[in-house]
Order: structure tokens, then sequence, then C-alpha cells
């Protein structure tokens, strides 16, 4: 918090992030509403998924390219008019599923540049020994997010319905981009950035996939993480469905729920923030995403509500153990000037089978029910990651 431009930075993220999580319960239980139709649900999060997928991988060119600060300005006020966009024809009465993938595609877009030049900024704003306390923060205002969004959020939604939690979540999006036009230009590009003359797109896209091939330890996580987002992206997908079917609960029961995963993962953080873990980020991820699955497969086994917010808080505190070293291992070791292109096709490479994953989830759930597919899905994830950690010693044993 020294750094008056990370701070800036941080807090342009926690604006924005209010929003985006009070607009995702009232955009998931909207589509309930219109379709009825738990496939719908999965089919919208895929299409949220898709653009890390489909674009990730050449817009990391441009994060690289471009000034990165600027990128962050213009994105969220983007992201800002398509949901106004959206509340405006949800007042003209004609909204349809159709309509709400064509938002959900464009939302998913803004969210992958914003992820990526965020994330690719950190280190031109702090010393490589602050990245673990400095990626805990940016985690932190996540969680934090998620506890008043979703709570907040299902209450509304419950109270007022879902136009008002689209038209904040607008609003936080034109305040964060003016809140990054705080930041001073210099940072907008990292100290290591080339000067000559400009390179070719295609050879600057080649050049960050070089580097990922020639890093055995990038391409342990990419192969481990495809599969676990596979799987994991039930619990996303499916998160309306199990409080409506399996809890018998509703949209202030699923916010609450969202909101003690966040507490368990501001927990995680704080912890992991405060551990130096130079020489044990890999077993650290390792056995966070062992946890992860076990706590998913708790899920498929009870249908109560308390014990639900138990398994789902500790479930928070898993996530964050795993991801906060991802992280910190990328910014750490990747150079500057390659970050934005690593980071967009390290992320797209990971969730490559996330669209593919929530679909597979929702005609699954459909099939046979939603807790059969999040016991399935943690069994799958605690079977990858006990596999992962025998045979992918450079990934286990990795430090910076």
């Amino acid at each position: 918090m020294r750094s008056r431009p990370f701070f800036l930075l941080w807090l342009s993220q926690l604006i924005s992030q209010s929003g985006d999580f009070v607009f995702e319960v009232a955009l998931l239980w909207l589509v309930l509403e219109v379709t009825g139709s738990v496939f719908a649900v999965g089919l919208v999060v895929a299409v949220t998924l898709l653009p890390s997928v489909l674009l990730g991988p050449f817009l990391g060119v441009f994060v690289d390219r471009w000034d990165r600060r600027r990128m962050l300005i213009v994105t969220n006020v983007a992201e800002g008019v398509a949901l106004a966009a959206l509340s405006g024809l949800l007042l003209a009465h004609t909204i349809n599923l159709t309509l709400i993938l064509v938002v959900a595609f464009f939302l998913g877009t803004g969210s992958q540049v914003v992820r990526t030049a965020s994330t690719a900024v950190i280190p031109q704003l702090v010393e490589r020994e602050d990245l673990p306390p400095a990626n805990s923060l940016m985690s932190f205002s996540n969680s934090f997010n998620q506890i008043v969004g979703l709570s907040v959020g299902g209450v509304v939604v419950a109270l007022l319905g879902v136009t008002i939690p689209i038209e904040y979540d607008a609003l936080s999006f034109f305040l964060a981009a003016v809140i990054v036009g705080a930041i001073a230009a210099v940072y907008g590009r990292p100290k290591d950035a080339g000067s000559g003359a400009p390179t070719r797109f295609s050879e600057e896209f080649a050049e960050g996939i070089r580097f990922i091939r020639e890093n055995r330890f990038l391409m342990e996580l990419i192969l481990l993480g495809a599969a676990v987002n596979f799987f994991g992206n039930a619990i996303g997908a499916l998160f309306a469905p199990y409080t409506k079917l399996v809890l018998h609960g509703g949209p202030a029961i699923y916010g609450f729920l969202g909101a003690a995963i966040a507490f368990g993962a501001i927990v995680g953080a704080l912890v992991i923030g405060k551990i130096e873990t130079r020489k044990t980020s890999g077993k650290y991820l390792f056995g966070g995403g062992v946890a992860t699955g076990a706590m998913i497969a708790a899920l498929g086994l009870t249908s109560t509500i308390p014990v639900a917010f138990a398994v789902v808080l500790l479930l928070g505190v898993a996530l964050s153990v795993t991801n906060i070293p991802i992280s910190v291992l990328i910014q750490a070791k990747v150079p500057g000037r390659l970050l934005g292109r690593v980071l967009a096709a390290f992320g797209s490479l990971i969730t490559i089978a996330g669209p593919a994953g929530a679909f597979f989830a929702g005609a699954f759930a459909a099939a046979t029910s939603v807790s059969t597919v999040y016991l399935v899905s943690g069994g799958v994830i605690l079977g990858v990651l006990g596999l992962g950690f025998v045979v992918m010693g450079d990934l286990r044993d990795i430090s910076y």
C-alpha cells in the first residue's frame, strides 16, 4: 500500500469487482427466470469463459505492445457501456437468452483484458519481494467483494429484481476507469519493453508461446490446470441450481454461499501472503488443489445449508492457497516485456477446457443430478492432483 500506483490499481479493482459480484447473482438468476433451465445456466457460464480461450493469447500480444494503463481505462469504460445497454434492454422488456449470451461474451472479453493487464502491471508497481503480499491484497479485494457483493446481491435480487445490480455494476466500471487514470502514465509500459522498430504480430505471439514451451514448469502447470478446470468449472456453472434444487434455497442463500467461499479465500490469502513460499510454491499449490477437490466432492454429499456453508468456507481457503503461488511464480519468473503474452496464453491454455467443462456440467446434471456432478468432479480432481504430485517434479520442487 506504500506504493501509490499499486494502491490506485488495487482500489480500482476493489470498486469494479464490487459491481461484478452483485451482477453475477443477477445474471445467473435472470437466466433461471427467463429460461427455467439448468442447461442454460451452464451455457451462459461457458460463453463467459470462451473469450479467454479464443481470444486470450492474441489479447496478450496487445497487452505487451500497448500501454497497459490505457487498456485498463478503455476496457472498463467499454464494459460499463455494455451493462448500461443491458439495463436498457431489461427496462424495455426485450431481453432473451440470445442477448444475454452476447453480453456475457463481451463482458468475458473485457474481463480477460483487465485480468491480464492488471496482473502484468503489478511487477512494475512493487518490488519482487513484495509480490506475494501484493497478490494477496489483489486476492483480498476479490474475496472481500464476493462476501459483500454476493450477500448484498442475493438480497437485492430477492427484493428488487435484477435491474439495480446491473446498473450498479455499470457505474462501478466507470469509477474504476477514473481511478486507473490517476496512475502516472510512466507505469503503463514495462521497464524492459523493446524500444526498436515494431515487430510483426505473429513474431510477438510466437515469442510468448516459445517461452512457455521452453519452461517445463509452465507446461506442467498448463496440463494440470486444464484437467482441473474442466471439472472445477462445475461448481461455478451449477452453483445457482445447486442452491435452488439441492439446498432448496433462494437467491439470498446463493449469495451468502458465494460470500462464504470469499471469506474463506480471504483467510487463505492472509495466510499464504505471510508465508515465505520462494522454495515451496509448488507444494502449496498442489496441497491447495487437493483440498479444493475434496471440498467439491463434499458438496456433492450434503444437502443441508449449514454443512454447505462450512464446506464452501474451506473451499475458499483452498483456492487462495492454490492460486496465489501460481500468480507469484509467473510474475517472478517471466520477463516484464513478455508477461502479458505469457499470462494470456497461459490462462487461455488452462481454461481451454473450461467452456466444455461448464457445458458438460449442465448436460451431466440434467441427465443425473447436480450432486452427482459435484461428487464426480471432486473425485477426478483429487486423482489428477495426486498423479501430478508424483510425476511433475519440476513444478512440485520449483523455487524463485
